[in-house]
C-alpha cells in the first residue's frame, strides 16, 4: 500500500473512533455486559477455589487471574465491527462499496482497530478500578519472553476471530433474513462457550477438553492465557502457533472463497 492508499483508511479509523461516541447508548451497555460477566465469573471462582487449595489443577490465584485476563482479552480480540458488514449485504447497502475504489475485506479491519482500540482503553480502565476494590490475587509471569509470546497470541487470536466474524458476515449473501442477526447470535454463542471466555477449557473431562482444545475458538481466549499463565512448554507453544497460523490460513481461503462466490448471488434486495 502507498501513502494515499494508507491516509484513505486511516481516516476509516479516525471515523470509526467517533462513531463509538456517537452510538453512545450500544457501547455502554457492551462494556457493562462484560463487566457484569467478569464480576459473575470473579466472585463464582472465588467461592468454588480455597486460597490455598487448586481446583482443576489451577490455584485460586491462577483461577482468578484467568478470569481478569481473559476480560482483557475479549476487549481485544472479540470487539468487532466487522460483523455489521451483515447489514450491508442484507439492505443492499454493499452497493456503496463496491462502486468505490476501496478493499472491502481491509475497509472492515480498519474499522476494527478502531473499535478494538476504543473496548481496550474501557477495559483496562475497568480491570484497574476492579483490581483496586477487590484486591484479587494475580500471577505475574516469571520470565521476560512470556509477556511477549503472550501478545504475539493475542495478535494472531485477533486476526483469526477477525477471519472467522468475516465468514459468519459472507453468509448473509444466502440468509438474509433479520440482517444476518441469527447467524450473529448463533456464532456469539459459540465463541463464548468454546473460547475459553467463561472457564479454562482443560477443567472439562480429558475427551471434551480434547476434542475443544483443537477448534480454532480455543485459540481466541484459551491459548492465549495458558501462555500467559506458564502452563505451556516450548514444544505446546510452538505447536499451538503453527495450529493457529494454519487456522487463520484456512479462515482466510474460506472467506474470501464465500466473497466471490456471494457477490455471484447478491441481489441488493434492500435497495
Amino acid at each position: 500500500m502507498n501513502y494515499s492508499v494508507l491516509k484513505k483508511y486511516w481516516s476509516v479509523v479516525q471515523i470509526s473512533w467517533q462513531s463509538g461516541f456517537v452510538y453512545r447508548f450500544n457501547f455502554i451497555m457492551w462494556r457493562v455486559r462484560n463487566v457484569v460477566q467478569l464480576l459473575t465469573l470473579y466472585f463464582l471462582w472465588l467461592a468454588v477455589s480455597g486460597p490455598k487449595e487448586s481446583i482443576f489443577s489451577y490455584s485460586q490465584a491462577a483461577l482468578l487471574t484467568y478470569v481478569l485476563g481473559s476480560s482483557l482479552i475479549r476487549a481485544i480480540v472479540l470487539s468487532v465491527r466487522s460483523i455489521d458488514s451483515q447489514v450491508d449485504i442484507a439492505t443492499g447497502d454493499l452497493n456503496n462499496f463496491l462502486i468505490k475504489p476501496l478493499n472491502y475485506f481491509v475497509y472492515w479491519a480498519a474499522r476494527d482497530i478502531a473499535d478494538k482500540a476504543l473496548n481496550i482503553a474501557f477495559a483496562i480502565v475497568e480491570l484497574v478500578l476492579l483490581y483496586l476494590i477487590l484486591k484479587p490475587p494475580i500471577i505475574f509471569p516469571q520470565h521476560p519472553s512470556t509477556w511477549f509470546l503472550f501478545a504475539l497470541s493475542v495478535s494472531l487470536a485477533t486476526a483469526l476471530f477477525f477471519m472467522f466474524s468475516f465468514i459468519i458476515s459472507m453468509t448473509t449473501f444466502w440468509y438474509y433474513q433479520y440482517n444476518g442477526w441469527a447467524q450473529r447470535f448463533l456464532s456469539f454463542v459459540i465463541v463464548e462457550s468454546l473460547a475459553g471466555s467463561l472457564f479454562p477449557l482443560d477443567i472439562l473431562p480429558p475427551l471434551f477438553a480434547k476434542i475443544l482444545i483443537s477448534l480454532p475458538t480455543a485459540y481466541f481466549i484459551y491459548f492465549p492465557m495458558q501462555i500467559y499463565l506458564e502452563r505451556l512448554g516450548d514444544e505446546e507453544i510452538a505447536t499451538g502457533y503453527t495450529v493457529l497460523v494454519f487456522w487463520i490460513i484456512v479462515l482466510y481461503i474460506i472467506g474470501q472463497f464465500l466473497w466471490q462466490k456471494g457477490l455471484k448471488v447478491y441481489a441488493a434486495f434492500g435497495r
